[in-house]
């Protein structure tokens, strides 16, 4: 029986978790010319390195960002992720066209004016390129250690920005979520789930501070606080809005579901650690890419840390991010056997969908038989950094 058909049948599980977890059309080329030239050339003024560098100002996609004007998921000026689309371009773009979804923007291939350029970076540019923040350019005014934001009364977060942290660079963010009992500090003691260190000054991370130690999510007002988050960092210091993540263990690992489910449109992924459905899910039905992995010894069991949900939250975005059906296997608990993870065929451009299984207890961290070092947030490192 494949996971989509095991979702279909423990959807019904659900309400059972609520409570639950204890533990740690491409549009056609636009104005300015066919795909391969428009007024400007294949590479417009600005060449494939146009002004502003590989990585300059607006990137790609272009100018508004992950979150720009209009730009919902499926329509509206700006296509997927707002105006530029996420893997088009605005002015001088590759793969432009006028207003529609995804990969949108003024300007064909290297289109007219093309300060971009069919291999470059400056306004406009092809997809891969960086979407800065309104903080880009700031003297910052965010330091690293707790903040206190408004969200629906005062909440708090903390806050740890690179070393070596340059203003005029767009980084990459990861927004990391505490499990049941613990807090905030409990996610920074871990260095961001080992991520800080493997993300060699790259990566501005958050740790959001949930309510009553947890991420119920009542009301949508955790995704509030994130947007809250959100908008407060991304204004103040550089960052890229097309590769901002979300990660979490247990109950944040729910709170990533929630994420994938009610901002798809604002995060580039999720990648998390044995998660079930606690915080809600209010969509989830646009693509997401998406990680997940599942202990051995929370398989099938109800109500606690039970990956039910979580299995069925696998099976359920593999199939809108359009993924051949798969049946990801666990190894079964004492079977002494290495973690085993699968990898979605046929996904929609975007969005790998990945889900991985080990033999073991609920856990962020786990070790193959005979390792000394665990392997699952390298696993999330590589998901969230091939983007």
């Amino acid at each position: 029986m494949s996971r989509l058909t095991r979702w279909m049948s423990t959807l019904g599980a659900v309400a059972l978790l609520s409570g639950a977890c204890s533990s740690g059309t491409s549009s056609s080329p636009g104005t300015g010319g066919s795909p391969s030239r428009g007024t400007g050339g294949s590479q417009a003024t600005g060449g494939s390195q146009a002004t502003g560098g590989s990585q300059a100002s607006g990137g790609a996609p272009a100018a508004g960002g992950s979150l720009g004007a209009g730009g919902s998921p499926s329509t509206g000026t700006g296509g997927l992720n707002a105006a530029g689309g996420q893997a088009g371009a605005a002015a001088g773009g590759a793969s432009g066209g006028g207003a529609g979804t995804n990969h949108t923007g003024s300007g064909g291939n290297s289109g007219q004016g093309g300060s971009g350029g069919t291999a470059g970076a400056g306004a406009g540019g092809t997809s891969g390129g960086a979407v800065s923040s309104a903080g880009c350019g700031k003297t910052r005014t965010l330091q690293n250690g707790t903040i206190t934001i408004q969200s629906n009364g005062a909440r708090t977060y903390i806050l740890r920005v690179p070393d070596n942290y340059d203003n005029s660079h767009p980084y990459r963010m990861i927004l990391a979520y505490h499990w049941s009992g613990a807090n905030a500090s409990d996610v920074a003691s871990s260095n961001y789930f080992r991520h800080w260190t493997m993300a060699n000054n790259s990566t501005i991370f958050v740790a959001p501070e949930g309510l009553d130690q947890g991420w119920s999510n009542t009301n949508g007002n955790d995704v509030a606080f994130t947007d809250a988050i959100l908008a407060q960092v991304e204004g103040d210091l550089c960052v890229d809005k097309t590769r901002v993540f979300a990660t979490g263990f247990s109950f944040g690992g729910g709170m990533c579901i929630a994420l994938a489910c009610a901002r798809p449109n604002v995060f580039r992924a999720v990648a998390f650690f044995s998660g079930a459905e606690l915080s809600g899910c209010d969509g989830g039905t646009m693509p997401i890419a998406y990680y997940a992995s599942q202990a051995s010894q929370d398989h099938g069991s109800l109500p606690a840390n039970s990956p039910i949900t979580g299995e069925a939250f696998e099976a359920k975005f593999a199939a809108v991010n359009g993924c051949t059906p798969e049946d990801a296997p666990i190894p079964a608990t004492g079977s002494n056997q290495p973690h085993i993870c699968t990898k979605y065929q046929g996904c929609s451009a975007g969005h790998p969908t990945e889900y991985c299984g080990f033999d073991g207890p609920h856990g962020w961290d786990p070790k193959d038989p005979g390792q000394s070092m665990g392997w699952d947030p390298e696993e999330a490192w590589k998901f969230i950094t091939q983007f």
